[in-house]
């Protein structure tokens, strides 16, 4: 395959390309509470003798409410304003006919974004400024804050490379690089009501440091490679609260936000669970690696009565069982040792074809539950929402996102589309207790009919339905309000033991003046409405059908109310020029890193290719069959890392001050660095504890007992003639005594020596305890088996 075809396909540069305008990114983020206001800096410069049109294809964060814009150009500040998308690009082009600046912000996805700045003239810089605000997910007791930096390149099926105009396969992937002249600066305020328990960061190492009574974080290095998405955990007591907060605009709006954290007692049921695991190129490496281990554990927390089947795919799909089978000790043998061969070796990420089958396989009694693991590096993911949408009545859908930069928006959507939950597991992070609340929540009986009601308030909701309800979780409603007064909002549903009703009182005294909630409202509503049936079907001839659907006019409508980009809408600047620019524009697309870790690619090809050498030829095209092969088509560029650009960036927002000096930063950054290496030195602690526990747990039967045989003595770390000769003295010759013994032991073996992942080894102790609660097979002691084997173990040790 020819290098040049590739090269269009993906996007890729050369080691002699043009200089790069991009000269640096900061990211300044206030974090309070649940929401955060995010402002990102991004400065370029034209280096170049003749003006360009510098355009810059970028991620944000999935739930954004992107609501400022704004350029800066010799000391000129200029204001975006939100036009409807056509009008937006108009202009546009007007002032760059005209030689005027011109300044665009678009939505191309609702987590990809492109910046146009156009007529750059030559010596000369300007800063983007964007801002934005976001309501942050709680993972684990934790709030979790993510930054995306960066693009992954991805995969387009044959009807998204051709279009009129610019098809979704250029839009979405932009040039590559190994490595880009530019790096990211970020620093993140925290001020939490009742103060911040712990934060730490599982993709780089940072620096705390106090601000009265704030928390300020900041990278430990001074800048980082735009490569992986920045992952920031705040622990504080306040998450787990019901709470309702209430605002009012200068102009009298009002907006309401309401947060529920339903506390339910329901008992775990079978169901038929399809697990639909991506093999594509992409998914090689650490990727692949961590689905090996996520799968086990879901594996051995199904329990009886459970149908289930895997299917991966790629270019094709590949199901492990020509239907669901019965898990049972031969199905969970066979699983168990597919899981482990698994590998990213099925081309390219045809995501709708696997949805398609595992959705018109035959139903059983069972309620369905599908599961997709992936990277989510999909061009078509409005149609994969629409058929995951069309199937909600019978088919509950959940998506586990995998990787340093899986697509937030395709992950998070197929969860709302499909009436189930979303998780991400990034790099560093630990896997198994996503992995058991996922479980948790297939084997829950869904929290039906849920309404809320408003207390008498007349109140638009957005979004407009319920989302999913699941214990323990928040579940976050925004709404705006006419007439405030007294209420308590009452949220309702039944479950199987019958129907509940959870309350928060609103109290209008409480109300705050400010914007955010507001925005955030208009933000659900638009997310709501572009997913919604009418607008998605709509979409492919919207040349001619938008200005009529009504969900496309709603769109614009609150979009340009709130001062909001959206699929509809886009940002846009001019900057009027006494000497407008002269000749012709070269257009300058700014190369992205690679996701550190895309398709394993870093690890093997960093060693194999040395700066300044080309990579092997490709063995075959990225949009034909294999991400990863066209990936060895890039060019290794040594492109020097340029210092200081954000601190400057920084500098030149207004009302923005750099948080150290550069010996305060370095003060910082030594101490950081010796406790990430502490940090990591416990991770391996905890990774070699944790690997003694997945040993001992992937022996247990589907049943939930333990054989006791030399496998087993192993794992737990004691001689088989030993157990043997205790199990003949305490239960002699009775049925089942000797898989009881072992799995007495088991579970006393987890709770001695691995506590510290009790939520991860739930289910497998539920299913552990209730076989052992069945079996005839008792000590001759009279004794139980738990002290039983407590004797034991607390004897040896």
């Amino acid at each position: 395959m020819p290098e040049q075809f590739v090269s269009e396909r993906i996007g890729l540069i050369s080691k002699d390309a043009a200089p790069v305008a991009l000269d640096g990114v900061a990211i300044a983020a206030d974090i309070r509470g649940v929401c955060a206001k995010v402002t990102v800096a991004q400065r370029y410069v034209n280096r170049e003798v003749q003006p360009i049109e510098a355009v810059y294809v970028f991620p944000l964060d999935e739930r954004a409410a992107v609501c400022g814009f704004e350029a800066v150009i010799d000391g000129t500040l200029v204001v975006g304003e939100v036009k409807e998308r056509d009008e937006a690009f108009r202009i546009y082009d007007d002032a760059m006919e005209a030689g005027h600046g011109a300044y665009l912000l678009d939505e191309e996805r609702p987590d990809v974004f492109q910046a146009s700045v156009g007529n750059l003239p030559p010596g000369k810089e300007v800063l983007l400024k964007i801002t934005y605000v976001t309501e942050l997910t709680v993972d684990t007791g934790a709030l979790r804050f993510v930054i995306p930096t960066t693009v992954s390149p991805r995969y387009a099926p044959q009807v998204d490379r051709v279009a009129v105009g610019r098809p979704d396969a250029e839009a979405l992937n932009p040039p590559l690089a190994w490595h880009v002249p530019y790096g990211l600066e970020l620093s993140a305020r925290i001020a939490m009501p009742g103060g911040a328990a712990c934060v730490d960061s599982p993709s780089h190492p940072i620096a705390l440091a106090t601000e009265e009574s704030a928390m300020v974080v900041t990278l430990a290095q001074r800048e980082v490679a735009l490569d992986r998405d920045f992952v920031l955990h705040v622990s504080a007591p306040v998450f787990d609260r019901p709470h309702a907060w209430l605002e009012r605009s200068d102009d009298g709006r009002e907006a309401i936000a309401v947060a529920f954290v339903p506390k339910m007692e329901v008992a775990v049921a079978p169901a038929e669970v399809i697990f639909l695991i991506d093999r594509s190129g992409s998914m090689g490496g650490t990727s692949i690696e961590e689905v090996r281990n996520a799968m086990q554990m879901c594996l051995r927390s199904l329990i009886d009565g459970c149908l289930f089947n895997v299917v991966g795919f790629g270019s094709t799909y590949d199901a492990l069982f020509p239907e669901s089978q019965p898990y049972d000790e031969r199905s969970l043998a066979a699983a168990s040792n597919h899981a482990a061969s698994l590998d990213a070796d099925l081309g390219g990420t045809e995501v709708l074809p696997a949805l398609e089958y595992v959705l018109r396989q035959p139903r059983s009694e069972r309620p369905r539950q599908v599961v997709i693991l992936t990277d989510g590096q999909v061009t078509n993911t409005d149609a994969v929402l629409a058929l995951v949408r069309s199937h909600v009545a019978d088919t509950r859908v959940f998506a586990v996102g995998i990787g340093a930069g899986s697509s937030r928006h395709l992950v998070e959507g197929i969860a709302r589309a499909g009436g189930g939950s979303a998780e991400f597991i990034a790099p560093g992070e630990r896997i198994e207790p996503k992995v058991v609340r996922l479980v948790n929540r297939l084997l829950t009986p869904a929290f039906s009919d849920a309404r809320l009601d408003w207390g008498g308030l007349q109140v638009t909701a957005a979004p407009s339905r319920v989302p999913p309800v699941f214990s323990g979780e928040r579940l976050v409603i925004y709404g705006f309000v006419e007439r405030v007064q007294p209420a308590m909002l009452r949220l309702s549903g039944i479950v199987p033991s019958g129907p509940m009703t959870f309350e928060v009182p609103l109290d209008p005294q409480s109300a705050v003046s400010g914007t955010v909630v507001s925005t955030l409202a208009a933000r659900a509503r638009i997310r709501e409405l572009e997913e919604s049936p009418e607008w998605l079907s709509a979409r492919g001839s919207r040349q001619q059908r938008s200005r009529a659907s009504d969900s496309s006019r709603e769109i614009i409508d609150l979009a340009v109310r709130y001062s909001l980009i959206s699929r509809e809408t886009s940002f846009v600047a001019v900057e009027r020029r006494q000497r407008p620019v002269q000749g012709d524009v070269q257009l300058r697309r700014i190369p992205i890193a690679l996701t550190n870790g895309w398709g394993g690619l870093d690890r093997r090809m960093d060693r194999a290719i040395k700066p300044g050498m080309a990579a092997p030829p490709p063995a075959a095209s990225y949009a034909d069959a294999s991400e990863m092969s066209a990936m060895r088509s890039m060019a290794h560029s040594p492109m020097s890392a340029v210092h200081g650009i954000v601190s400057r960036i920084a500098d030149m927002i207004p009302g923005r001050q750099r948080p150290e000096s550069e010996e305060r930063l370095g003060d910082l950054v030594e101490p950081a660095l010796h406790t990430a290496s502490a940090q990591t030195r416990a991770r391996k602690s905890g990774d070699a504890d944790r690997a003694k526990m997945l040993a001992v747990v992937s022996l247990q039967r589907a049943d939930g007992s333990w054989e006791l045989d030399e496998p087993f003595a192993r794992a737990i770390g004691q001689p088989l003639d030993k157990l043997r000769v205790a199990q003949a003295a305490a239960s002699g010759a009775a049925d089942d005594a000797s898989r009881a013994w072992a799995t007495a032991l088991a579970l006393q073996w987890l709770k001695s020596n691995a506590a510290a992942f009790g939520d991860e080894w739930r289910f497998v102790a539920m299913k552990a305890r209730q076989w052992l609660d069945r079996t005839l097979a008792r000590p001759v002691s009279g004794r139980s088996w738990a002290d039983e084997a407590a004797r034991l173990l607390h004897s040896s040790s």
